[in-house]
C-alpha cells in the first residue's frame, strides 16, 4: 500500500511533487511508504511527535472507469496514489512575470525529481539504482503534462495504446489543469520567495486573427526571418523544448527525461489548411459557454453534448452542442497558435500555455459560482483518471479531482480579476421580445383609444345629460349654460 506523510505547516504549502527526493530509495519505492521527518529527527515520521503531521494510507479510487481504456493492469498510472489579465499589467509587471518564467526554466526544482523509466525498469540494470533525474521547475511543469497524456506501452511488439488521457477528454480536464497551474504557481512563489506572486491570464476570447500577447515585451513576437519562430528580441526564443521524442517513448517504452532539444515553434493563425483555426474565439463564445447548465454528461468524454466541461475544452459548439468538426474555446486557442502550443504532449513548452490555461480556469471558476446547484462531478464510469475521487496523475502527494472541484477563492486561496461578456440574445428570445413589445404597443394604443373615447363621452355628457337634472354632475358649476336633451 502506498503511504505518504501529511505535513501541516503554518506558512509553507504541502510539497506537491511526483516524488520527493528523500523518498527515492529502493526501500521507499518497494515498500510504497515514505514518512520522512521534516527536521531529520530520528524515529519521528512526519514530525508526529511535534504534531506536525502523520503517516497515513492513501485513499485510492476503485470505482469502475469508462470503456475507453481496455488495458487494465498495463499502465503504471492506473495505480497512481495520487489566478489579473496580463494585458492590464504595467510594463514593469510584465517584465517581472517574463523574468520569473525564465528563472523557473533555469532553476532546478529543489524538491522534485522525475522518473525516466516505467516501474518495471525503475530500479535500473543492477536492480538497485533508481532511475530518476533532476529537472527544472518549469520543465517539471511540462513533464507532468506530457506524462499524463502519454500512450500506454504494451511491449511485445504491440503498438502503444493511445486511447488514454489522464488530463483531457473527460471531467478531470478542468480539475487536472487547475492543480497543474496551482503547483507551478506555488513552486514559483517559493523560488521568488514571494507568497503574493500570481499567474496572470490571457483573455483569448477576443476574436480576429491577431495574437495580442505575442509581443516582445510579453510572450514573444513573430520572427522577421522565420514565420514559424519567435523573435530573437524575446527571451523565449532561447527556450528549448523537452518531451519531443514521442516515437522513442512509444516504441521503446522509455519516458521523457529532462533533455532539451529544439526551439519553440509558433505561427499564430498560420494554419491555412484549417481556416476554422485561423481566428480566436469570440467574447460571445465565453458567454454562451457559461450558460450551459450541466457540468458533464455521459459518456463523460469528448463526445459529450450539453456538457460545460466538453464545451470549454472545445469539442462542442459554444452553446453546448457536440459537433465532431468543431474546435472552440480552449482547443481553438491552442490550435490558433499553430506550433508547439498546438501539440498536446508538447504544448506547455510554449509559455503561452500558462496564460491560456489560467483563463480557462477562470471560466471554470465563474461557472462554479453561477451554477452551484449544477456543480456535480461524476463519481464513476468516466474515462480512466477522471472519476471524482481518482488521484490525478502524476501529482504527489496525491490530490483527487474532487479536491479541485470547488470555487477557488474560498477553497484554494486565489481568485480572478475578470469581467465577463453579457450572454448573447437567442433567436427565440428575440421573437419573444418582439411579441411582448407588440402586445405592449397594442395595449398602449387600446388604452389611448379608450381614454379618447371616454373623454369625448364626458364632453358630450356636458351637453346631453342622459340622467336628467336631478343627478349632480362634476360640472354643476357650469350647468346654467347647458340645455337638457330629450331622451
Amino acid at each position: 500500500m502506498w503511504m505518504y506523510g501529511v505535513l501541516v505547516l503554518l506558512w509553507a504549502a504541502i510539497v506537491h511533487a511526483q516524488f520527493p527526493r528523500v523518498c527515492v530509495t529502493p526501500e521507499g519505492l518497494r515498500s510504497g511508504q515514505c514518512c520522512p521527518s521534516p527536521f531529520g529527527r530520528a524515529a519521528d515520521p512526519c514530525g508526529v511527535s511535534l504534531r506536525r503531521g502523520q503517516c497515513m494510507p492513501v485513499r485510492v479510487d476503485s470505482r469502475p472507469h469508462g470503456p475507453q481504456y481496455p488495458h487494465d493492469g498495463r499502465d503504471d498510472r492506473e495505480r497512481w496514489p495520487i489566478r489579473r489579465n496580463v494585458m492590464m499589467m504595467s510594463a514593469n509587471e510584465k517584465r517581472a512575470f517574463v523574468d520569473a518564467l525564465d528563472q523557473a526554466k533555469r532553476t532546478i526544482h529543489p524538491e522534485i525529481v522525475i522518473t525516466t523509466r516505467r516501474y518495471s525498469e525503475v530500479f535500473g540494470a543492477d536492480g538497485n539504482t533508481p532511475q530518476f533525474e533532476n529537472i527544472t521547475i518549469y520543465n517539471y511543469f511540462v513533464w507532468t503534462h506530457y506524462y499524463s497524456v502519454s500512450k500506454t506501452f504494451l511491449g511485445g511488439g504491440e503498438p502503444s495504446f493511445g486511447g488514454v488521457d489522464f488530463s483531457h477528454e473527460g471531467p478531470g480536464f478542468l480539475t487536472w489543469h487547475r492543480f497543474h497551474l496551482l503547483q507551478l504557481e506555488r513552486d514559483m512563489q517559493d523560488m521568488l520567495r514571494d507568497p503574493t506572486f500570481a499567474l496572470p491570464y490571457w483573455n483569448f476570447a477576443i476574436g480576429g486573427n491577431q495574437c495580442d500577447i505575442c509581443t516582445d515585451d510579453l510572450m514573444g513576437a513573430r520572427s522577421n526571418f522565420d514565420m514559424n519562430s519567435i523573435s530573437s528580441n524575446s527571451i523565449f526564443a532561447q527556450w528549448r523544448v523537452i518531451c519531443e521524442s514521442v516515437d522513442d517513448y512509444d516504441t521503446l517504452g522509455t519516458i521523457c527525461n529532462s533533455t532539451e532539444s529544439t526551439t519553440i515553434r509558433r505561427n499564430p493563425a498560420g494554419n491555412v489548411a484549417r481556416p476554422m483555426v485561423q481566428k480566436l474565439p469570440e467574447p460571445q463564445d465565453v458567454a454562451a459557454c457559461l450558460e450551459v447548465t450541466t457540468f458533464d454528461t455521459p459518456p463523460f468524454y469528448s463526445t459529450s453534448s450539453q456538457s460545460f466541461r466538453n464545451t470549454i475544452e472545445g469539442y462542442s459548439a459554444p452553446e453546448g452542442t457536440y459537433d465532431p468538426v468543431v474546435r472552440s474555446l480552449h482547443n481553438l486557442a491552442h490550435l490558433f497558435l499553430n506550433g508547439t502550443g498546438g501539440t498536446t504532449h508538447l504544448s506547455p513548452n510554449d509559455p503561452i500555455f500558462v496564460l491560456l490555461h489560467t483563463f480557462t480556469d477562470a471560466i471554470f471558476d465563474e461557472w462554479l459560482r453561477r451554477h452551484p446547484e449544477a456543480a456535480v462531478y461524476p463519481t464513476e464510469n468516466a474515462p480512466i483518471g477522471h472519476n471524482r475521487d481518482y488521484n490525478m496523475v502524476p501529482f504527489w502527494p496525491p490530490v483527487s479531482n474532487a479536491e479541485m472541484f470547488a470555487t477557488a477563492q474560498e477553497n484554494l486561496g486565489y481568485s480572478y480579476e475578470a469581467d465577463w461578456p453579457a450572454r448573447p440574445i437567442t433567436l427565440t428570445e428575440i421573437i419573444t421580445i418582439a411579441v411582448v413589445a407588440a402586445l405592449i404597443v397594442v395595449a398602449v394604443i387600446f388604452a389611448i383609444t379608450t381614454c379618447a373615447v371616454r373623454s369625448r363621452t364626458y364632453k358630450m355628457d356636458g351637453r346631453q345629460p342622459l340622467l336628467g337634472e336631478q343627478y349632480q354632475r362634476y360640472d354643476d358649476h357650469d350647468r346654467h349654460d347647458k340645455t337638457q336633451s330629450v331622451v
